[in-house]
């Protein structure tokens, strides 16, 4: 009994940040992306801080905030850090996170909570051997205020746009993979995402409001973490803003989104 005691507390420190026991009852915080993808996102574009990676300097930065009923973040602080370079940086990060509301015990609850932000400088310097940094042209001021922008709040000309070199239907033409699973059950249909243009140009909290499933999702999925935009722009200032996209998978006749038939 004690060795299972032990082990319990031991998961729960690790997964704290998204499923924290709390008396008898489970407090649940999930990112509206999900665990894996808010990872993937922070290992893409976290920066670490110079100093600390050439001293080989690794730790936690830990943030604290709150979470209303709607899932609204508030309040971020620091609540410990292995660096005082890296803690701006990882607030950075948690502060674009998108968060469902908050379950306990199957009810929807208000919540203070924490998020770990790790830094290893051995597996930055591996990601980075590993990828090629993309650079967007950027040459205004910056929001800092993480508002979100509606696409109807901005002007025609002030919208998100992708940043490749291509049209989004030729990249998709391009780049996309038919899965083989939903080739073999003839399943097609149109993924809808939604997510966030950030203003770097990054695509973070990305989430599907559309599926088709046989691996068509985390097909699209896959193509949308790829991308980079310009940001929108508000006040003579990069913004950031809400966006969807279709990716459509068809079989049988040519698919104007990726050039190919199935």
């Amino acid at each position: 009994m004690k060795a299972m005691n032990k082990m319990q507390i031991f998961l729960t420190l690790v997964v704290m940040c998204f499923s924290a026991r709390v008396g008898a009852q489970e407090l649940i915080i999930t990112p509206i992306s999900g665990d894996r993808m808010v990872s993937d996102y922070i290992a893409q574009h976290i920066v670490y801080p110079e100093s600390d990676l050439q001293q080989n300097n690794s730790g936690k930065v830990v943030i604290g905030f709150h979470l209303d009923v709607k899932g609204n973040s508030s309040g971020h602080h620091v609540v410990s850090s292995f660096s005082e370079a890296a803690s701006p940086l990882a607030l950075d990060m948690v502060k674009k996170i998108l968060w469902e509301p908050a379950l306990k015990g199957g009810k929807i609850v208000e919540t203070d909570c924490e998020y770990e932000v790790a830094f290893s400088a051995k597996s930055y310097r591996r990601y980075w051997k590993r990828h090629e940094r993309i650079e967007i042209p950027l040459t205004m001021d910056v929001d800092t205020s993480y508002r979100i922008y509606q696409l109807q709040e901005l002007e025609e000309v002030a919208m998100p746009y992708f940043a490749d070199g291509r049209n989004f239907g030729q990249y998709v033409a391009e780049e996309l993979h038919f899965p083989e699973v939903a080739r073999a059950s003839e399943v097609q249909g149109v993924v809808r995402l939604h997510f966030i243009v950030e203003t770097d140009g990054s695509i973070s909290n990305i989430h599907i409001i559309k599926s088709v499933g046989a691996g068509c999702d985390n097909e699209a999925i896959r193509l949308m973490q790829d991308t980079h935009w310009i940001p929108a722009v508000k006040n003579g200032k990069y913004v950031r803003s809400h966006y969807e996209q279709d990716i459509t998978f068809r079989i049988g006749n040519r698919n104007y989104q990726d050039g190919n038939s199935y």
